[in-house]
């Protein structure tokens, strides 16, 4: 009972307010209920209150804007490096498989110089890029933590070497298909080797005598054919060989032609493995229709069976 007294009491208290001018006439006075000032003053706190609290709140706000705006700057940035290390990295891809496409056509080109399959159709594969690029060891692909462009950049690096080394692998192929192509190691005639190289005994004097090449028998006319790929030097009479033809392939080898019935070369004319050069005959000193075959290397007589493809 006593609070509702005193609170009525509070409630039917008045404050006054008087305002008197300097002149010191009409003052005036203002009456204000007690109640209404402390609901006033109570307005005046929630708002100040209230004012604090946005206050801080936008300071809050801006300060998380502003690190969101940082975190926003880093992740571009981030953003654009990956960007940068993207399109260099398909730089180096295409790099890379430019220098792949280049090892494929050379390997093609290898395996078409020494007559082999390609891996497709042969079944073998008696050289597998996979052998090959066995050979491109890269220490960093071990190494989980090596950036990827360096990685491949050691490869394309890798991979121009082994293109260097195709190219002179090349090389040395061609040149020794080249050699292979001229060295005389083909049979010029069919028939039957009648006369060895060597000691034998002469059908002219039942004497021993050498024998300075091969004897291959056959009908008159059979073609003689060139057994590797030069240039001929001779073409014509000699008493002892008959009608003859001598051909310089190179590499220090020399292949002669004896007792042919005709010539179908002439000097200074190129002719490849196998061309025909002559039709076989008796001419010279000859008991019967062959071909007498000889290899010269360096200058030598040699035994042709030792250079002839078995």
């Amino acid at each position: 009972m006593n609070f509702y007294k005193n609170l009525k009491q509070i409630a039917n208290e008045s404050l006054h307010i008087m305002i008197v001018p300097h002149s010191g006439n009409h003052v005036r006075q203002l009456k204000f209920k007690r109640m209404f000032l402390h609901i006033f003053g109570m307005i005046i706190a929630t708002i100040c209150i209230s004012l604090m609290f946005l206050i801080y709140s936008n300071i809050h706000l801006t300060q998380q804007l502003n690190n969101q705006t940082d975190d926003l700057s880093q992740l571009q940035e981030v953003n654009n490096t990956q960007a940068l290390r993207i399109n260099e990295l398909e730089n180096i891809t295409s790099e890379v498989s430019q220098k792949l496409s280049t090892l494929d056509e050379l390997e093609i080109q290898t395996r078409n110089l020494v007559g082999l399959k390609d891996k497709k159709s042969s079944s073998s594969q008696p050289v597998s890029r996979s052998s090959f690029r066995n050979t491109l060891t890269l220490p960093s692909i071990t190494n989980p933590s090596a950036p990827m462009e360096e990685t491949m950049k050691i490869l394309a690096t890798k991979m121009d070497q082994e293109t260097e080394n195709l190219n002179v692998l090349i090389g040395d192929v061609k040149k020794q298909l080249k050699f292979l192509d001229a060295k005389p190691n083909k049979m010029p005639t069919k028939g039957k080797i009648t006369s060895k190289f060597g000691y034998r005994r002469s059908p002219f004097t039942g004497r021993r005598d050498f024998h300075t090449g091969i004897d291959i028998a056959n009908k008159i006319g059979t073609p003689v054919r060139t057994a590797g790929t030069g240039i001929v030097t001779f073409a014509g009479w000699n008493s002892a060989y008959g009608k003859m033809i001598i051909i310089s392939h190179g590499y220090g080898y020399r292949s002669l032609y004896a007792h042919n019935s005709s010539l179908l070369v002439k000097v200074g004319q190129k002719v490849q493995e196998g061309d025909t050069i002559a039709k076989m005959g008796n001419t010279g000193r000859s008991t019967g229709p062959h071909v007498h075959f000889e290899v010269h290397y360096n200058g030598q007589q040699i035994d042709p069976q030792r250079v002839l493809n078995k």
